[in-house]
């Protein structure tokens, strides 16, 4: 039985539900990661989707965490069935960041670890208003640190200094704690959770199929750049700009710049000239 549903609204969102059968919460297993990686690469394809809203059908929890049994199980360090969890669970991430549409997270309960990772992996993240809504990395407390994104994403969000408190304090904040920090897009009440959530991912325009390699080139860069000190991210600015410069898509473009402002320039002459008495 499958742990995923998928439900395409009449807006033209996808509602992705998890709800893993036999569990009381929802838990990153080896099994789920494979439906996700499967479900996400199938996404992928579709050209009449809008938007994104991953949710969870298990009332009081998003997604738990990781599933602690492959890890309590591990001979030692660097095993590599441990490994290769960890790999397709980075996988099934950027795969998921790399959508050609907004995906948000609809959390009314503990997103908490690897599931609170998932949650970063989208565009938007909205909270619900459910005294059970926790969002934390507790893998502290476990003698483990975030593995699947969580340390950089959640910098990239909110921060070094909440980053850090929030992380090696392992203990989990609520929604208007979270949205302070600007992990949380924004909390509504549990009611209107899904359709703000839609709202948010269906008013994004869709990236275009022929995604200009400039704006992958600055989407890298703003990457590269968030680890390094001014003068060598200027640097690596400069190079990138040399690399797009004189290239196919830039030349392409460029004659297009000029050829639509010819033609804004004849459009105006030509209503300059129907208007003279």
């Amino acid at each position: 039985m499958s742990a995923l549903s998928l439900d395409v609204r009449v807006d033209g969102v996808a509602v992705l539900a998890i709800d893993q059968p036999g569990r009381k919460a929802n838990v990153l297993t080896q099994e789920l990661w494979d439906e996700l990686e499967a479900m996400v690469n199938a996404l992928a394809l579709r050209t009449d989707l809008k938007g994104l809203v991953i949710a969870s059908a298990k009332p009081g929890v998003f997604i738990a965490g990781a599933d602690l049994k492959l890890l309590r199980d591990a001979p030692g360090p660097n095993d590599p069935a441990v490994r290769a969890f960890m790999d397709q669970g980075n996988r099934v991430l950027f795969a998921l960041e790399a959508l050609p549409f907004p995906a948000c997270a609809a959390i009314d309960g503990a997103a908490l670890g690897g599931g609170l990772e998932v949650a970063l992996a989208c565009r938007f993240r909205v909270c619900g208003t459910s005294a059970k809504v926790q969002l934390g990395f507790p893998e502290v407390n476990l003698g483990l640190i975030p593995g699947w994104g969580g340390t950089q994403r959640l910098r990239r969000l909110s921060g070094e200094i909440a980053t850090c408190l929030l992380i090696a304090s392992g203990q989990p904040i609520n929604a208007d704690q979270a949205e302070r920090i600007s992990l949380v897009t924004k909390v509504v009440p549990t009611s209107d959770l899904l359709e703000e959530s839609a709202s948010l991912v269906r008013n994004v325009p869709r990236v275009p199929a022929e995604f200009p390699l400039a704006n992958q080139a600055f989407l890298d860069l703003m990457d590269a750049t968030s680890r390094v000190g001014l003068r060598e991210a200027i640097a690596m600015e400069t190079e990138a700009f040399m690399n797009l410069a004189g290239s196919p898509e830039s030349k392409r473009r460029i004659a297009e710049f000029f050829g639509s402002r010819g033609r804004s320039k004849d459009c105006v002459k030509s209503l300059v000239a129907t208007e003279e008495p």
